[in-house]
């Protein structure tokens, strides 16, 4: 018997887990919250340094894979998003970054009230237990820790010192008062331990009444009668199953899932979704389009030493760090790997910076070793992503099976800017490998290597070797027009009962990583929900 709720969340990832959360405060309140994974119980999930070896694991992801891509030489960009309890709040590279104050200035003046930065600036504050306390532009006592890394061997200091010679200037809080230079990095970690969504916002709340935390639970389709969305069917354990929502219907699949849930459930443009099989129930073009991602490109340089983190990996050092981890929860393990962040801006005069960069002292794609077996690449590594690409893709059905992964087009680097952008950045890159005291301690650059110089080289190597950030956004685009998918509110257009919750909704991109903006979005939804609002900053 199909039971009923008064909301239904769909998804419990970076946004959907806080929704649930805050919306079972109230008592007289009942939440049904679907999953499509499992637990967060991956032997490893909340060790910082084995994100890598989390996200690739396969019952914690979805799997999916982009259309060959038109921009990166007709490759397919393998896509990974996490499946469980958290979502990719679980298996992500805790990177803590906002973005800039000016991303939410700019969503107001396209007529969405209630998002510049102001308005969000508390909501930032809300979720978050910051390690600097309380103060004008963080929080202390929230759901989701936020820590410095801070390692030795990540040689934080030398490269502050080449990134200052290089002409940026030092950024105490890129979160704060300004976000434009290098900054120590930090991490969505708290006591050596990952911060996810499903350890600050759900396990707290498991033990409440009012919230029903279904996993293995696949939503197939929401149910839309006269107007408005009733309810959600969904398959768990080989069974169909159906459960009705008095009040509303919360979408937090996230960037890929979300549009696909709408597609399947006949919201979406209707001639593609006829050609499909799919009964259309609702005309709505945008759903799936301004699909947004950041690129990444690798520029990497061979260490004279034996420095960095790469030590770390040995295979008897590497059993010591997690045998340390289990017991006291610090030491290399504990970390995301990343010594620093930075925002510059690659052409002067902008408000705001178009290139992030990502230090590290190892490789990326750094695996452990033994002595005698195989030989380490002692490594320094900066990851380079234009920040507002101006490339655009999309997300369609691939059939009209709930089971089938969607089909992904990023269309990434095919706007002509975008790739200027990338390799203005490269430059700077090396502009900052090239001053002392880091250049002090680097043999070569490997990738894509000092032979490379032109601008038309360093496209084409760009282009051979560049993926994704994991940032995708955009699908279900807050607006105004047309190609719209919600309103401020998050109310799907057209179609009553129905808000969407997630980076979906996002018209652009953020300056820096996604999954805070998601987590304040989940808490920004839920006040909506209850009739709330939080006073503007300032």
């Amino acid at each position: 018997m199909a039971q009923s709720f008064d909301y239904i969340v769909i998804g419990a990832g970076s946004a959907g887990a806080v929704v649930a959360s805050r919306l079972t405060e109230d008592k007289d309140v009942s939440v049904l919250l679907l999953e499509a994974g499992g637990r967060d119980n991956h032997p490893f999930q909340q060790m910082p340094l084995a994100f890598m070896k989390v996200s690739q694991s396969k019952p914690y992801i979805w799997s999916f894979e982009s259309e060959p891509e038109p921009g990166l030489g007709g490759r397919r960009l393998p896509i990974r998003r996490g499946r469980s309890l958290g979502g990719s709040s679980a298996i992500n590279a805790m990177i803590a970054i906002r973005g800039n104050r000016v991303d939410y200035d700019l969503w107001r003046q396209q007529g969405l009230e209630g998002w510049g930065y102001e308005d969000v600036l508390p909501y930032f504050k809300k979720l978050e237990n910051n390690w600097r306390g309380e103060g004008p532009y963080h929080g202390a006592g929230g759901p989701v820790q936020v820590t410095p890394v801070d390692f030795p061997e990540m040689l934080f200091e030398p490269f502050k010192q080449s990134a200052m010679a290089a002409g940026l200037p030092f950024s105490e809080d890129p979160n704060g008062a300004s976000q434009d230079g290098v900054s120590r990095m930090e991490s969505t970690t708290g006591g050596g331990k990952r911060s996810s969504t499903a350890a600050g916002y759900l396990r707290p709340a498991m033990g409440r009444p009012n919230l029903h935390v279904e996993t293995r639970a696949l939503t197939t389709r929401i149910v839309v009668e006269k107007g408005r969305a009733v309810a959600v069917e969904y398959t768990q354990g080989g069974q169909a199953k159906r459960a009705y929502a008095n009040s509303e219907i919360v979408l937090s699949g996230g960037s890929f899932n979300s549009p696909q849930i709408m597609l399947l459930s006949g919201i979406g443009p209707a001639d593609e979704l006829k050609a499909l099989g799919v009964t259309p129930v609702h005309d709505l073009p945008g759903v799936g389009r301004n699909l947004q991602e950041h690129p990444n490109f690798l520029n990497i340089y061979r260490a004279k030493d034996r420095v960095g983190m790469t030590k770390f990996l040995r295979l008897d050092r590497a059993a010591w760090e997690v045998a340390r981890w289990f017991a006291r929860k610090d030491g290399a393990f504990a970390t995301n790997g990343a010594a620093a962040n930075v925002f510059l801006k690659t052409v002067p005069g902008l408000d705001r910076p178009d290139a992030q960069l990502i230090a590290m002292t190892l490789s990326n794609s750094a695996e452990l070793w033994a002595p005698f077996v195989s030989k380490p690449a002692y490594c320094f590594s900066i990851r380079l992503g234009a920040l507002h690409p101006a490339s655009r893709g999309w997300v369609k059905l691939r059939s009209s099976d709930p089971g089938d992964a969607p089909r992904i087009q990023y269309n990434m680097l095919t706007d002509p800017e975008d790739m200027a952008t990338m390799v203005r950045g490269l430059r700077m890159c090396r502009e900052i490998y090239g001053q002392s005291p880091i250049r002090d301690l680097i043999e070569s650059e490997i990738a894509p290597g000092a032979g490379v110089q032109s601008d038309a080289d360093l496209a084409a190597a760009i282009r051979r070797e560049a993926g994704h950030r994991s940032h995708p956004i955009g699908t279900c685009r807050m607006g105004l027009g047309a190609d719209a998918v919600v309103d401020a509110q998050l109310r799907v257009h057209g179609v009553a009962g129905l808000r969407i919750a997630d980076a979906s909704i996002m018209p652009e991109l953020p300056s820096g990583n996604t999954n805070m903006p998601s987590i304040m979005i989940g808490e920004k939804a839920a006040d909506m929900l209850r009739g709330r609002s939080m006073t503007r900053a300032g």
